[in-house]
């Protein structure tokens, strides 16, 4: 992303090693330190890799109604609203799946140490997400057996939270990127799309997925919930440019699923401003 001299820049790592930035235009040392501070803070409280998260306890909790923080429980509304979106190709309730592929630690590990036994010949059943959590006030509840990874969703969520802070900056949250404003030099925000093609966006959200990030021998991260196993995809990344960056995660996610011959037909209902696509074969495609 584009900077100027007097921005305020910081760069981080977060949610497992992944690379972060807060580029914020006007702003002070102290706000963009507020929200990489923040970041942290909320991950903790968010991931599935600490059994004394929030997330955590909650999906062990699963079963009763059980309160929830006003967080967790607009998270878990923005993953039924995914869901939906995607025509359920984006599922939360992924996770037992996503573990039974080897993804039972923070890729971190996975890659250090990869899962002696994966569990990737047994079909493991995705259930419709709307069918297995109920989301109230102060409340949620988990269908017994069932588990929920907020994953890709819940850091375009979060950068879109980020950002707003802001009145001419761009969040990156290990790939979810959300800017407002006009940018360093008042002419956008230069972003680049996994083909390496520079795009100059205002107000916009950037997403990737693909099949060549997070895996380890034997599996990805994309779980089919139509499969439950690991997406068989052509596609090895996809950018999308959406309004947000929780839509554009969801579009590319959705679009790995559905395929490169049906990616374009398949965003274009679902209002994608742009995309660009790597196939596995190296093929580029926009």
């Amino acid at each position: 992303m584009n900077t100027a001299d007097d921005d305020i820049r910081h760069v981080f790592t977060a949610f497992g090693g992944a690379r972060c930035a807060v580029i914020a235009c006007g702003a002070s040392e102290a706000d963009v330190s507020a929200v990489v501070a923040d970041t942290y803070a909320l991950e903790q409280r968010l991931t599935r890799f600490d059994p004394s998260s929030e997330l955590s306890r909650f999906n062990a909790d699963a079963g009763p109604r059980v309160h929830v923080s006003a967080l967790l429980g607009e998270l878990l509304r923005v993953c039924i609203d995914a869901y939906e979106l995607s025509d359920g190709l984006v599922n939360a309730a992924c996770l037992p799946a996503l573990i039974d592929a080897g993804y039972d630690r923070s890729i971190t590990e996975v890659r250090r140490r990869p899962a002696v036994t994966v569990r990737t010949s047994e079909r493991r059943e995705v259930p419709p997400l709307p069918g297995v959590l109920e989301v109230g006030d102060g409340w949620a509840r988990l269908a017994p057996r069932c588990a929920i990874d907020l994953g890709g969703v819940g850091k375009g969520w979060l950068a879109d939270r980020l950002c707003e802070r802001f009145g001419n900056a761009a969040v990156n949250l290990g790939g979810d990127v959300r800017t407002r404003g006009a940018g360093p030099a008042g002419e956008g925000w230069t972003v680049s799309l996994c083909d390496g093609s520079p795009v100059v966006v205002r107000d916009a959200g950037l997403a990737t997925s693909g099949t060549s990030g997070r895996r380890w021998p034997g599996g990805h991260h994309l779980i089919d919930p139509r499969t439950g196993r690991p997406a068989r995809t052509g596609i090895a990344a996809i950018s999308v440019i959406a309004e947000t960056a929780l839509r554009a995660e969801v579009l590319a996610k959705g679009a790995c699923m559905v395929g490169a011959p049906a990616a374009a037909g398949w965003l274009a209902a679902r209002g994608a401003a742009r995309y660009a696509l790597v196939t596995s074969t190296g093929a580029l495609a926009a």
